[in-house]
């Protein structure tokens, strides 16, 4: 990771907060990147219980993410995510400002995000079509 992205990420990982979030466009090396899509797809594949699904898809997602927490010697406990449209699936009703907030209080939660960022939200898509999302409660960066 180039030197001063990763400064400021230290410096963001060891300031006091209750949460911390770091929102990215770019890859950045050295993480052990999970692919929330591609994974929790194949884990709810061949499930056939309709009504169930939403328990289920939030039951598999927390032990996927859970398992996905990696040890960094700078950083500590951190956890990277990428290609989560799949998590604003309206059927799933996962909460993912809710999520946000539960793995970025023990972690240092990556998350490369492909929609819009203004200081308050996040926009999955565009700001004109996409789904909002309120950031505001939680401590994060935008590299």
């Amino acid at each position: 990771m180039p030197n001063s992205i990763f400064k400021q990420i230290l410096s963001f990982a060891n300031a006091q907060s209750r949460n911390k979030v770091v929102f990215h466009r770019q890859p950045i090396p050295d993480l052990q990147v999970t692919n929330v899509g591609v994974s929790l797809s194949e884990l709810i594949y061949n499930f056939k219980e309709v009504k169930r699904l939403p328990m289920k898809a939030s039951l598999l997602l927390e032990k996927l993410l859970n398992e996905a927490v990696f040890q960094n010697e700078h950083l500590g406990n951190c956890l990277a995510i990428q290609n989560i449209g799949m998590l604003f699936e309206p059927e799933l009703k996962l909460d993912f400002a809710q999520l946000l907030n539960n793995y970025s209080q023990n972690n240092l939660l990556f998350v490369k995000w492909e929609g819009e960022i203004d200081g308050e939200n996040l926009y999955f898509l565009t700001k004109e079509k996409g789904i909002k999302t309120n950031i505001k409660h939680l401590s994060h960066i935008v590299i």
